[in-house]
């Protein structure tokens, strides 16, 4: 199934991703031909060197943190994921901890490219798309300041530049010995290049793999390039090639081979069975075809799902439905009642007819410790968790489950979460306290217990949920598993959706004892003082304002303040909202919203450091916290 950027993430947006007339969801494979954001930062590193080229440094710099968050998110939504080298998966997989690219090289047709007839006239050959940036800066690099040095040595050699859309800079390059030839056909670029003597692929910046390598080693011309031009080839200095990455040196390693023929023959041959045996299409595409049907076939038979409830008897009937509609069925599911005081337990033990239910009544056990239990009695190796009141996708545990299929070595599959929001009030809430998936680093991003699923042996390496924390229990769980080395793999479209709270209230509750929560556990001192810091300068604005000799300069910080404040929300809220009149009742809550739970926070915060404070040290583990 070929997706778009928009279909890739509407399943965090709006509905499902759903194969029509299968409902099963379709599997996503992300091919990435280039780690692009690599190759924009490999372009500023280069033109940071420059002093000219510092507008064009600090655009790429700018273009790679953009295509950074952009390409991993792709990237994370894939149920697999392709790279071309080692080098491209290696950055891939720093971006998207679990993700363990699958690395197929570039592929090519050995077989059809003739064995090459020398010009008698030592020539130097290097090809590509001339208005591409690494092509432009690699012909550059390489008449101005490599081929001086070659010419010194071998007066009477010539230098072909071949491709179309050649920039007016490489046009110049054009003089006696160097020719810039423009668009060629594919039978005249293959006949340029099997007159070459040498094929020089003198790239600076980039990612991938380059195709001139890999054509010229088929076409058995031996090949001298830089470290970076020729990455994902395979090609070992001195064996099947010459690799330098310093003028010297380049021209050092042309100049050898234009004078040893036997050298030359010797690396293009092979080079060419290198060709053969990594990158002829008769090896990529069966590798490719049995990495599909691996990929097809993934199943993981014994997975739970737990939960935890109180008083949820409007919502347990659709989250237990919503499971029973799986498309991967779940083996078992366990709900453990906190002490409902309405019908919570008769619904869920009632709705749980397409799958079994087991319901477990513990009054006056707080969330973490319903979850400890809930897992206590589960079978299966792999367990998911969910919340109330929460509506599941029908792809979601299968979504959770693929992630950890795919590689023994993911400890945790982290899903997402979108709002579900029924008023003005909500919708303004949902977009300001909800990210969207757009904004969310997966290399950085720790799960809510509402959509996530994990192994039993990484449950028990951290000794389950902090039972000594009654808020936020959920994140203190994520940072001692990622403290113990595990991987959490981020899967953006195991999607749950949630109603947020309907009112004012409500949310200030919320807020406070997530801040309480903080304060107890001891996360986040720094983002709560530069809260607290935030609104005394916003004070001390305001008194600026009103009794200071001018009061438009504080006016205009504060209210620059506040628009930068609100500025992301804000956004969300236009992106979220299907129609103008939506935007206009709900974007007044905004500031509200802002207000309201910053407040909590402020307040919730030092309770918590109190509670801290008056055991005198803060429990670890959920052992301690119970003996407390």
């Amino acid at each position: 199934v070929a997706l778009g950027p928009d279909a890739l993430f509407r399943t965090a947006r709006r509905d499902p991703l759903v194969v029509a007339g299968s409902g099963r969801p379709p599997v996503v494979v992300f091919d990435d031909h280039n780690a692009e954001f690599m190759l924009q930062s490999s372009a500023s590193m280069l033109d940071r060197r420059v002093p000219r080229r510092w507008v064009r440094a600090a655009y790429s710099a700018v273009q790679a943190s953009r295509l950074r968050r952009r390409e991993s998110l792709y990237a994370a939504a894939a149920d697999l994921c392709v790279s071309v080298s080692p080098e491209d998966g290696a950055h891939l997989s720093s971006v998207v901890p679990g993700l363990f690219p699958l690395v197929v090289p570039n592929g090519i047709d050995v077989a059809s490219f003739p064995l090459p007839v020398p010009s008698p006239v030592p020539t130097v050959f290097f090809s590509g798309k001339m208005d591409y940036r690494p092509n432009v800066d690699a012909c550059e690099w390489f008449v101005e300041q490599v081929l001086p040095l070659v010419r010194g040595a071998v007066p009477g050699m010539r230098v072909v530049l071949a491709g179309r859309d050649p920039t007016l800079s490489v046009r110049a390059l054009a003089s006696d010995g160097v020719e810039v030839t423009g668009f060629l056909t594919e039978p005249a670029m293959r006949a340029g290049l099997g007159q070459a003597w040498v094929a020089v692929v003198p790239v600076r910046m980039g990612s991938g793999t380059r195709f001139k390598v890999l054509e010229a080693m088929a076409a058995g011309v031996p090949v001298v390039s830089t470290s970076f031009g020729a990455a994902g080839s395979g090609v070992v200095d001195g064996v099947h090639g010459r690799l330098a990455d310093d003028a010297a040196g380049f021209a050092g390693a042309i100049i050898e081979l234009l004078g040893d023929p036997v050298a030359r023959r010797r690396l293009a041959d092979r080079a060419r069975d290198l060709a053969r045996s990594r990158h002829d299409w008769s090896v990529i595409v069966p590798r490719l075809v049995d990495a599909y049907v691996s990929l097809l076939g993934r199943s993981l038979s014994r997975v739970s799902v737990i939960g935890t409830v109180r008083n949820e008897g409007a919502t347990i009937g659709r989250l237990v439905e919503g499971l029973g509609a799986q498309v991967m069925a779940p083996t078992e599911v366990v709900i453990v009642d906190g002490g409902s005081s309405d019908a919570t337990v008769a619904r869920a033990r009632s709705a749980g007819v397409a799958l079994p239910v087991a319901v477990h009544e513990a009054p006056g056990l707080n969330i973490a410790a319903g979850r400890n239990l809930a897992v206590a009695r589960t079978s299966g190796e792999v367990i998911a968790v969910v919340d109330a009141g929460t509506v599941v996708a029908p792809e979601w545990l299968d979504r959770l489950a693929r992630a950890l299929e795919a590689n023994p070595a993911v400890d945790v599959a982290s899903g997402f979460f979108v709002g579900a929001p029924e008023s003005s009030w909500e919708r303004a809430l949902a977009a300001t306290t909800l990210p969207s998936v757009e904004d969310i680093d997966p290399a950085r991003f720790l799960p809510s217990s509402r959509s996530v699923a994990f192994r039993r042996a990484a449950f028990e390496m951290v000794q389950g949920y902090p039972e000594w924390l009654d808020y936020g229990e959920d994140l203190v769980f994520d940072l001692a598993l990622r403290r113990k080395g595990a991987t959490f793999r981020f899967v953006p479209r195991a999607v749950v959706r949630f109603r947020p709270r309907a009112t004012v209230r409500a949310f200030f509750l919320q807020y406070y004892r997530y801040a309480r929560g903080d304060g107890k556990a001891g996360l986040f001192a720094g983002r709560h003082a530069i809260r607290y810091g935030t609104y005394l300068g916003g004070v001390a604005l305001g008194v600026a304002i009103w009794g200071g000799p001018d009061p438009l300069p504080p006016a205009l910080l504060l209210a620059a303040g506040a628009i930068a404040y609100l500025r992301r929300p804000v956004a969300r809220l236009v992106a979220q909202s299907d129609a103008a009149v939506v935007f206009a009742v709900a974007v007044p809550w905004v500031p509200v919203v802002r207000l309201v739970g910053d407040v909590a926070k402020m307040l919730g915060y030092p309770a918590g450091l109190w509670w801290r404070w008056s055991r005198r040290e803060a429990p670890h583990d959920r052992r301690e916290g119970g003996a407390k």
